[in-house]
């Protein structure tokens, strides 16, 4: 077991990988829908609507866990700031990749956006401490209300207010999703950083450590997985097995 393997928390990158399944599979089902004409109902049913909700919620709480953390070990506002601009530029990078498939809908504000900008901003809600859950619960619950709530620009978009005729395929505005992230940091500040021993340190072994290897690699997953689905989709439409 490497150094940086052993101050992991191995539920927490099980969790990731239990999210990155369930991302890859509701996107597998968009593609099939969208490019290939199949009627999964993936705009109908409830039920993948609660499966897209439930995986970008894993998510955010997890990534608000996991800055909480991390912040007791190196608090150090620089360390995030390069890191949260990072994860900015790289959901930049999906605006101008779905930019230029799908112009009417490409992704202004999605989900990396939301990391980036909230490991930007958490730094500033530390002080809150154990607050940051009502502090978060409220955020969330301003999102009750932000549907009723237009703006006339899109430089409002990153809070929650839309133009008319706004569409994307990706959009999760800090209100309400800010909140989220700031429940999981106050999750992974009582859990983690306040509890001793760790919880749930059985996790801690080389056979977890293999098996969560996804979750520990979630941004780069993330940015290759639609890329990779497509190109196995092209190529099982070329052998002509559906």
């Amino acid at each position: 077991m490497n150094k940086a393997a052993a101050n992991r928390y191995c539920e927490l990158d099980l969790l990731r990988t239990i999210s990155i399944a369930m991302m890859i599979a509701y996107h597998i089902a968009y593609d099939l829908e969208s490019y290939y004409g199949w009627h999964i109902g993936l705009f109908v049913y409830a039920g993948w609507h609660l499966l897209q909700l439930s995986t970008a919620t894993f998510f955010l709480l997890l990534a608000g866990c996991s800055f909480a953390i991390s912040w007791s070990r190196t608090p150090i506002y620089r360390k995030y700031l390069k890191r949260g601009m990072g994860v900015v530029a790289c959901g930049m990078l999906v605006t101008a990749a779905t930019y230029w498939f799908e112009p009417a809908t490409y992704v202004r504000f999605g989900i990396l956006h939301m990391i980036g900008v909230s490991i930007i901003l958490l730094p500033f809600f530390t002080r809150l401490d154990e607050w940051n859950l009502p502090a978060g619960l409220f955020i969330a619950g301003l999102g009750m209300f932000m549907p009723a709530v237009s703006g006339g620009t899109l430089a409002l978009v990153p809070f929650g207010m839309t133009p008319p005729g706004f569409a994307t395929v990706d959009y999760f505005p800090l209100i309400p999703w800010f909140g989220v992230v700031l429940i999981g940091y106050a999750i992974g500040l009582r859990i983690y950083v306040k509890r001793s021993p760790p919880l749930f340190s059985i996790l801690h072994s080389s056979f977890f450590i293999r098996i969560t290897w996804p979750g520990r690699h979630a941004l780069i997953i993330y940015l290759l997985h639609q890329p990779v689905l497509l190109g196995i989709l092209v190529a099982l439409g070329a052998i002509g097995l559906f």
